[in-house]
């Protein structure tokens, strides 16, 4: 059992933001990124580095809501883990796209469903890094 869970709450405040910058009702806005993200910041995805500074991740998180309906990161945690300044937090995402893609059997729009693991490392109180990788969820195990 991990004791110290000093970033808990501000990983549940910058996944409800992420989340928000899709839904209208949920008012985030672009600007709040500071709040989560120091000025050199970078997100690798699966060891490839996807955003690096203010900017590029003002632009990666202003195509969610062009790009999707909803993004939802699911809440508990599979895993949560604390060591200094290092988190790693394995979870849910369902994401639903904008591009009006329907699923023949249901009519829904596309939806996906990710379990997803990511390590972020923070610097001053504001994520300096986040490696992530994703699979197609196959189970709840």
């Amino acid at each position: 059992m991990n004791a110290t869970v000093r970033y808990r709450d501000f990983f549940h405040d910058m996944y409800t933001w992420v989340s928000g910058l899709c839904d209208a009702e949920k008012h985030s806005t672009l600007d709040e990124i500071h709040r989560f993200w120091a000025d050199d910041g970078r997100i690798i995805t699966y060891g490839r580095v996807t955003a690096v500074g203010i900017e590029a991740l003002r632009k990666h998180f202003e195509a969610f809501p062009q790009r999707y309906d909803k993004v939802e990161i699911r809440e508990p945690y599979y895993k949560y883990l604390e060591s200094g300044d290092e988190v790693v937090i394995e979870y849910d995402i369902l994401i639903c796209a904008r591009d009006h893609e329907v699923d023949v059997t249901t009519g829904e729009a596309a939806r996906q469903e990710l379990r997803v693991m990511v390590i972020f490392s923070l610097t001053d109180g504001k994520i300096s890094e986040m490696r992530e990788v994703a699979a197609v969820k196959a189970g709840d195990a």
